[in-house]
């Protein structure tokens, strides 16, 4: 149906949210490379960076297939409150009914995800330029072992390989990055295609699901 150029975006129910559900690896790839949408904000889970991370916080495949494919990882490190307390709200009762616009850093703080948070933000260090975290976010990666690793890129200046890779990636877009054809065109060579399109960290790809946490 891809092939014949059926569109994954159409379904009033996400085939790539199914997918992730699933946790189907194959056909995740599958639906990526023909275009589905990786930045699809989900009508009852209204949190306010794109719905599928919240499938692949617990799986660092799905997690690097996501960032590879375009996913906005700037918006999962906009947090209005910056360095000022926030809300005493209490999330732990989070579920997909009560969502609305919650930021990232609600989510990965909740008691039941927080141990997460250190392999989780180190995973999207990869894939942003500089970024500021929150006064929230920053307090529960301060328990976690990958914190000194995380502070040393956040207070240090990014690569000038790493920029340069970030801003090809910006003007191909999206679409662009994720199609064969494409690529063959562009004027670089072959190891610099796979430096662009994340191929170090195509864990899919390298059949490498180890690092799955």
């Amino acid at each position: 149906l891809l092939n014949a150029g059926a569109l994954p975006n159409q379904d009033p129910i996400n085939c790539l949210q199914i997918a992730l559900r699933m946790g189907n690896y194959e056909l995740m790839n599958l639906l990526l490379r023909h275009g589905a949408n990786v930045n699809y904000f989900c009508r009852v889970n209204t949190t306010h960076f794109p719905s599928a991370l919240q499938y692949a916080l617990k799986d660092e495949v799905m997690l690097r297939m996501l960032m590879n494919y375009g996913y906005d990882v700037h918006r999962c490190f906009d947090c209005p409150q910056g360095n000022s307390s926030h809300s005493q709200y209490v999330t732990d009762g989070w579920t997909s009914t009560v969502i609305k616009d919650t930021m990232f850093c609600e989510v990965i703080t909740l008691s039941w995800l927080k141990h997460l948070s250190g392999k989780v933000v180190r995973v999207m260090l990869d894939y942003v330029d500089h970024v500021n975290i929150c006064w929230k976010l920053e307090a529960v990666l301060k328990e976690q072992e990958l914190w000194p690793d995380i502070n040393s890129i956040l207070t240090n200046p990014r690569s000038l390989k790493h920029l340069c890779r970030l801003k090809i990636r910006e003007c191909m877009g999206r679409l662009r990055l994720r199609c064969p054809v494409f690529m063959t065109f562009l004027p670089l060579p072959n190891c610099l295609k796979d430096y662009v399109l994340y191929k170090e960290y195509d864990l899919y790809g390298q059949e490498n699901f180890i690092g799955t946490y």
